[in-house]
């Protein structure tokens, strides 16, 4: 079905700016995605509501059967990118649950806690498929994956993993452990260098707030905190660096390197 959308006060288009707002996703359980590249990562048994494609948009709209065109000016209304690409996407948002997880052979997890930037989010959801994470677990505190920056920035890597919404951080290191998979959050304090640590089994590291760094609780919960050599002069690391480093280090060790 295509219908053409002549103004702002269409359902379609009142939908759209209201899923800008995090409020609205949850409550909808829908978000937006803009782009033909996003658009293509969408795996076919993820739900799309509907399509909303501007006048001159050229390239593929039959991603599913209800397609609404527009004018280019009532497109660029709706749009949150500076350059439009002329096609969106509405999408059902996916929930994972804990209790449908399937741990596979020395499984590799990341947690994440107020992880509040969207580019450090899309960033570590970026490096963790690369890599071939398991899983990625997100605390209450953390900013939305399906905010539309944290979606763009992932490049469609959200939807290639498994990724848990709105966690308690502390209840899964508790379940991962009783799983025997090893906690590392990554610390300041932490009394061993991250490339001392064996990461090549079952294991799950811990990332926290980008100001704060992990709550003292979650802290205690880990089984080890691991520390990133700094050589140098800053006192921090950017969490999506720290992040990939770490990543990267399992994948070292994971690949005999």
């Amino acid at each position: 079905m295509e219908q053409y959308i002549d103004s702002v006060h269409n359902k379609a288009i009142k939908e759209i700016n209201a899923l800008k707002n995090k409020k609205e996703r949850d409550k909808r359980g829908l978000f937006i995605l803009e782009g033909e590249r996003l658009i293509s990562e969408i795996p076919p048994d993820w739900e799309i509501k509907y399509i909303a494609a501007a006048e001159s948009y050229r390239g593929k709209r039959a991603y599913c059967e209800c397609i609404y065109n527009m004018s280019d000016s009532l497109f660029e209304k709706i749009s949150d990118t500076v350059n439009p690409q002329g096609i969106m996407a509405v999408c059902g948002i996916n929930e994972y649950k804990l209790s449908n997880i399937e741990y596979g052979q020395n499984p590799f997890y990341v947690i994440l806690e107020n992880v509040m930037d969207p580019g450090n989010m899309g960033t570590i959801i970026r490096t963790a498929d690369a890599a071939g994470v398991d899983g990625i677990f997100l605390s209450k505190g953390c900013v939305d994956i399906y905010n539309p920056k944290v979606i763009r920035s992932t490049m469609g890597s959200v939807f290639h993993l498994p990724i848990y919404r709105n966690v308690n951080a502390i209840e899964v290191v508790k379940k991962l452990r009783d799983e025997g998979i090893t906690t590392l959050a990554a610390h300041l304090k932490g009394d061993t260098a991250l490339y001392n640590v064996n990461l090549k089994k079952g294991c799950a590291i811990i990332i926290g707030n980008e100001a704060n760094g992990l709550s003292d609780e979650l802290s205690y919960e880990a089984e080890r905190l691991v520390k990133i050599p700094m050589p140098g002069k800053a006192e921090s690391m950017n969490a999506g660096i720290a992040a990939g480093i770490l990543i990267y280090e399992a994948v070292r060790q994971r690949l005999g390197d």
